[in-house]
């Protein structure tokens, strides 16, 4: 059976009729010579020419060969042969297979039985065509649907459990595509159909589709897996290491705890309940970068028994403070008392602070990079609308900024409602140093605050018995966060979220003229907790999961680690949602969602089916081809031989004049 890719092209051979035409009308015709000496003779007709030589017609049809050739390889002929036409008399059924590749099917032999399942399954359908499709994060294999069954055991071998969660979203929908719109359709989907992968949007399966879930490791071994690590500073370059364990089976566990890294090995044993959450900690020389590594011993799912971080010590954390200059010299008086604070160390201080003080008119855009922590002592009152833009700016980016109030306090605290920093307005001053008056005193922490820690028992109580001698109202409208509160409510301390990073705002000022705090021992430890409190100390610990690194590291990083690239170091760890042993509900939750808002079948992307044709069709176009070459071959070697000066003949009738 013959058919054609391109049979548009066959139109173009009705252009064979012109050389036809051109070779019939193009005879020489005959020319009149009028002689005068021989005008009385009479007029006599030659003979008519000879016909034809059969060299010009061979010449013709060699032509019209070479223009049929060009043609036909253009139309690209197929020839079937009558075994596979009959491929089409037949319904074409397709099957796809979606395989969960997902970090959780490497546990509990998940991922053998998978195989075996997948490889039951085509092997019992050899009359069907099979397709394939292995995801995690991402498409991992795709193989379309075909007679060559073989092809979907091949893209199963070149696979294993990646270190990533599951995106079966992604995984459906590629499915679906693959689909021919007229054959019987069947999806077989193969996972442990694991809570955390699955409860996610998930695409309806049009009508049409049958749909077979097949599970893997129903009932997953016992299984204790590390959750989280945290680095915490203790002081005396020391780090606590803080491991959270989780028993996700329902037995009595007691597993061992191990620590690993440069100069570094500890072990400790945690018992756990079925369920239960726990926390081994260890403690650490932290005086230098180091990676580290916590492991528990094997069981049902290997992947979550290892967690890899850094020790590190923190940072110095980089204040820059903008100055009133000559406008207000107590506010620049009390920047002293704060600054002093902050560069105050000891052998038991984990945070380092490097303090610089500039003019207020310094405070541009080029300024933004320079500093982790802003600090504007009466400054606000002065700011430009460019400068007011910078500090958000500045905010946005994660940074920290305390301000405080100075002698134009009704206008700073104007700005920072017009500027949309807070919702709580001005209402006046509390207290005249003029007269004598009774002394404000603090009488709330948040209990959200690190200044709850900080100030809990017998630290609050020098904080209680600081003397206010004024300070700003403001109408609290509750939107802020008030991290210290007079004892009548009103706000001393605010905390204002600006994008990532905080706002923190004082209603007095910290010089001696307002309050005598910067005189206490308690405004040491408040001005260094007000400085960390929005400031992540381990900016420089990027903790990712590895879904997370392989896409945004240059060099990739598909399976746990640490990692040192440009002075910021990597942490790479499997997700712990691949650590839940709860399924979905295969039977009833899990079909009536994938029988929502249903995939469209893009019939432009697959591929025509491969029965019909059976994988034994034939291309012609070639030999098309090739008979054309070497007919323009003989063509030209033909011409270039031939006498190119003809003879003169007496082919031409002569008439008297």
């Amino acid at each position: 059976m013959l058919t054609f890719a391109n049979s548009l092209f066959l139109f173009a051979l009705a252009g064979l009729a012109v050389p036809v035409i051109l070779h019939l009308i193009n005879r020489e015709l005959a020319v009149d010579l009028k002689f005068p000496s021989v005008r009385f003779i009479g007029k006599a007709r030659l003979p008519r020419r000879e016909k034809r030589r059969l060299r010009d017609l061979l010449l013709l049809l060699l032509r019209l060969a070479l223009f049929a050739a060009v043609v036909l390889a253009f139309a690209q002929p197929i020839w079937i042969s009558p075994q596979a036409s009959l491929a089409e008399d037949r319904q074409l059924r397709q099957t796809v297979y979606v395989v969960d590749a997902s970090s959780s099917m490497a546990g509990d032999n998940a991922w053998t039985d998978a195989v075996s399942a997948v490889e039951a399954e085509v092997s019992g359908r050899a009359d069907e065509q099979a397709g394939l499709v292995v995801f995690a994060d991402r498409i991992l294999v795709q193989v379309e649907p075909s007679d060559l069954t073989a092809a979907v055991g091949e893209g199963l071998s070149r696979v294993e459990p990646t270190y990533a969660a599951g995106s079966p979203a992604l995984a459906l929908e590629n499915a679906v595509r693959l689909f021919h719109p007229d054959a019987e359709r069947r999806l077989v989907v193969v996972s442990d159909f694991q809570e955390t992968d699955w409860q996610t949007d998930l695409p309806g399966i049009p009508r049409g589709v049958e749909l077979v879930l097949l599970p893997v490791s129903e009932s997953p071994g016992p299984n204790t897996g590390i959750v989280r690590v945290n680095v915490l500073p203790i002081g005396n370059n020391l780090a606590r290491i803080m491991v959270s364990l989780r028993n996700y089976g329902d037995r009595k566990v007691e597993t061992r705890v191990s620590l690993a890294g440069p100069g570094i090995a500890q072990e400790k044993t945690s018992g756990l309940e079925g369920g239960q959450l726990s926390t081994v900690s260890f403690e650490v020389d932290a005086s230098e970068s180091r990676p580290m590594r916590v492991s528990l011993p094997d069981d049902g799912y290997e992947r979550d028994n290892a967690w890899h971080f850094w020790v590190s010590p923190p940072p110095i954390i980089r204040v820059l403070a903008f100055l009133p200059h000559l406008d207000e010299p107590e506010a620049i008086q009390g920047f002293y008392f704060l600054q002093t604070a902050l560069e105050v160390e000891s052998e038991t201080d984990w945070i380092r602070f490097d303090v610089t003080a500039v003019d207020r008119g310094f405070f541009q855009e080029s300024m933004l990079e320079t500093a982790e922590v802003m600090v504007f002592p009466a400054t606000g009152a002065y700011f430009k609308d460019e400068q007011w833009d910078y500090l958000r700016s500045f905010l946005e980016e994660g940074g920290t900024a305390l301000m405080m109030p100075g002698v134009s306090f009704p206008k700073f605290y104007r700005n920072l409602q017009t500027r949309g920093f807070m919702q709580s307005r001005f209402i006046g001053l509390a207290g005249n140093t003029n007269e004598r008056h009774e002394p404000s005193h603090f009488g709330q922490i948040s209990p959200n605050s690190g200044l709850a820690d900080v100030f809990a028992r017998e630290a609050a109580k020098d904080l209680y018995l600081v003397n206010v001698y004024r300070y700003v109202r403001l109408h609290f409208l509750g939107e802020e966060t008030k991290l210290l509160s007079f004892e009548n409510g009103d706000p001393a301390l605010l905390s204002l979220p600006v994008g990532k990073g905080n706002l923190y705002v004082s209603t007095f000022a910290f010089d001696p003229s307002w309050t005598d705090l910067p005189l206490r021992n308690s405004f040491l430890p408040l001005v260094r907790e007000l400085m960390e409190e929005g400031f992540d100390l381990d900016r420089q610990r990027n903790r990712l999961y590895v879904e997370e690194a392989a896409p945004l590291l240059a060099e990739e990083m598909d399976r746990p680690g640490t990692l040192e690239v440009e002075e910021k170091l990597w942490e790479i760890n499997v997700n712990p949602s691949e650590s839940t042993l709860a399924r979905v509900d295969t039977g009833q939750w899990l079909p009536s969602v994938l029988t929502g808002e249903p995939i469209q079948v893009a019939q432009a992307s697959v591929p025509a089916p491969w029965g019909a044709t059976g994988g034994k069709d034939k291309h012609l176009w070639p030999w098309f081809l090739m008979f054309a070459l070497a007919a323009l071959f003989v063509e030209s070697l033909w011409v270039g031989l031939a006498d190119p000066v003809k003879s003169l003949r007496p082919e031409k009738v002569v008439k008297n004049g």
